[in-house]
Order: structure tokens, then sequence, then C-alpha cells
């Protein structure tokens, strides 16, 4: 009896060490609580992709000459999933980005789940700032007050949310959540997803879910 419960549980032991050996192979290594380079490289493409040159000038209607990003990570789903379920809205997004993976959309809802401080580590074009939350707060309370904040900000693009990104298992696969308020009709809120090629990060598409 003795030596039955002791296969019993040898043999429970071996098991969980292999499910959890599979488990970690299906995980991306990235770890949720510090935000990795390849994060760092992934905002920097869309940046530079959105808001420089050309581009930028376009999207918030006026020559962007520097970049200003909230200093710390931030993703509310509840903002989304008022009008839509996280369920029509991972539709939607393969609707838009066929190739992206169930497996990357999950690893961002679980990467989401706390915050995380950003680090002046990007790699960007164009000077930019990180800037605290609560610095905006003091200087935007409504609409009427943005020109102040162009003053302390001048040429700069409005004020950038990143939240973390998420990998598919093979870490070749990205996506976060993006927003950019600013006054005027250049505020978005985007889901943006990338991919790994040669060794570099490419935006593949933006998919903006919102716009003014």
């Amino acid at each position: 009896m003795v030596i039955t419960e002791n296969r019993h549980s040898i043999l429970s032991a071996l098991l969980a060490v292999l499910i959890g050996g599979y488990a970690y192979g299906q995980t991306p290594k990235h770890n949720h609580h510090e935000i990795s380079q390849a994060e760092y490289e992934i905002f920097s493409a869309f940046i530079a992709r959105s808001f420089v040159g050309k581009a930028g000038a376009e999207r918030v209607a006026f020559p962007v000459s520097q970049i200003i990003i909230v200093d710390t990570t931030e993703y509310d789903e509840s903002e989304i999933t008022d009008e839509m379920s996280w369920k029509e809205i991972r539709r939607f997004l393969r609707k838009q980005v066929p190739s992206l993976q169930v497996a990357t959309m999950e690893n961002f809802r679980s990467a989401n789940v706390s915050q995380a401080a950003l680090e002046k580590i990007f790699d960007l074009p164009l000077p930019y700032q990180l800037v605290a939350e609560n610095t905006l707060d003091s200087i935007i309370h409504n609409i009427a007050d943005w020109p102040q904040y162009y003053k302390k900000y001048p040429g700069a693009q409005g004020f950038l949310v990143l939240s973390r990104v998420g990998f598919s298992p093979d870490e070749k696969q990205a996506m976060f959540y993006v927003t950019n308020h600013c006054s005027g009709k250049c505020a978005s809120w985007s889901f943006v997803v990338a991919r790994k090629e040669r060794a570099k990060w490419v935006v593949v598409k933006e998919v903006v879910f919102g716009a003014s």
C-alpha cells in the first residue's frame, strides 16, 4: 500500500513537471514586471511611424517637434468593453489583422493586469520627455487648458499613454494599446500589432478604435 502510494506521488510529481515545462515552453519569456527592451523597440517603431515628419504633421495637423509620453503604462479595458465585450474586441481585431494570434491577445491582457514605470530608453528621431500623470493633471483640467499645455510643451503631438505589450509564444508578434490625447481633432485610441522581421520590429497595422 505504501509502495503504491509512493509510486502514485512520484508519477504525479513527474506529470506536474512535464506539464509545467510544456506551459513554460508555450509562454513568452518576457517578465511582465519589468518593461523589456523589445517593448521599447516596438513603442519606438510605432511612434516614429506615426508622429514624426509628414505622418506626424498629417495626424495632428501641425509639425511635431517633440514627443510627450506619460511615464507609466496604462490600459483600462473597461473604457472599451462598455460598448464591446472582450470576445467581440478579439473577433474585431482578428478581422482587421487575420494573422493576429489569440495567444498574443491573451498575453496582452495578462501583461496589463498591473502598470509599470517607463524609462527614458526609447529610440526616437525626435526629442522626447516622460511626464508624470499628475503633472499633466495639474495643467489640463478642461479643453480650454490646452493652449497652456502647448506653451509648456511646444511642438508636442499631445501626450501618449502606452499599455504593456503582449507577445505571441514565439515572440515574433506583438500587440499593445495606445491613446494620444490632444486638442482639436487629433485624439485617438488604438490597438497596434507588430511583427519581428530580421531582428527588427515593424508595425503591421494600427487598428483605430476611436478618434476625434
